[in-house]
């Protein structure tokens, strides 16, 4: 189960990250900011081992009234 983190600041542009070659049997998570002691850090893309017969849907920043809600990233069948 994933904690919900909520941030009172609109989230950052993502930052243009160059993506590595591509490795067999893995998939690019994006890199994303994340709310941390009142202030967005930044979190690298890194490669991560795919799971056969689902797709990686990548972390986002939804609105939640005055807030945002960061949603994890997840595997999807």
């Amino acid at each position: 189960m994933a904690i919900n983190i909520y941030a009172t600041a609109p989230p950052l542009p993502l930052r243009v990250e160059t993506l590595p070659p591509p490795r067999v049997g893995y998939v690019w998570v994006p890199g994303d900011w994340r709310w941390s002691h009142h202030r967005y850090v930044w979190h690298r893309g890194y490669w991560m081992r795919e799971r056969g017969g689902y797709q990686y849907s990548p972390s986002r920043w939804d609105r939640d009234g005055e807030r945002w809600r960061y949603c994890h990233g997840r595997w999807d069948r």
